[in-house]
């Protein structure tokens, strides 16, 4: 395994990394223009204006945690496509080094090991995704249910 590798690995995370920084840092200054704007004052405010402001506020919640899910997942991608990198590397050394019985247990181990941890970060990954979209979204969610019987009680 030669050390362009590790430094091409290297790269990959430095960028992914400064990608979810920059991916953070919108969602962040979004979230604080929209809370700086629900709080400014202009009182008496109408029910549309006080329930845009809520939305708002919100909405900049969601937006922050799904930016951090995208930057998780994000990572975890690059992690698995480093793994299965590393593991090809290691099948195609083992494959250089002929035959032997004892190389042969490695590289089944090799490729039972690459198997199983590509199906559990997939499945981590697509439990994770769906969790944050859940339950960023569920606040949201929740003071639409509630907007909603307040004013089905209104009409009452």
């Amino acid at each position: 395994m030669s050390y362009e590798w590790f430094a091409e690995a290297f790269q990959r995370y430095l960028a992914a990394l400064e990608q979810s920084q920059h991916r953070l840092l919108d969602a962040q200054q979004e979230a604080c223009r929209s809370w700086a704007a629900a709080w400014s004052p202009a009182y008496p405010l109408p029910d549309v204006e006080v329930q845009r402001r809520i939305d708002g506020s919100l909405l900049s919640g969601v937006s922050l945690l799904q930016a951090q899910a995208d930057n998780q997942r994000d990572l975890m991608l690059l992690n698995e496509k480093c793994w299965s990198e590393l593991n090809r590397n290691m099948q195609a050394s083992l494959q250089r080094a002929g035959l032997h019985p004892s190389l042969d247990v490695m590289r089944q181990a090799l490729q039972l090991g690459q198997a199983s941890g590509s199906a559990f970060s997939k499945a981590s990954r697509q439990v994770g995704h769906f969790a944050a979209t859940r339950l960023s979204s569920a606040s949201l969610n929740a003071v639409h249910d509630m907007r909603k019987v307040w004013k089905q009680s209104k009409a009452v």
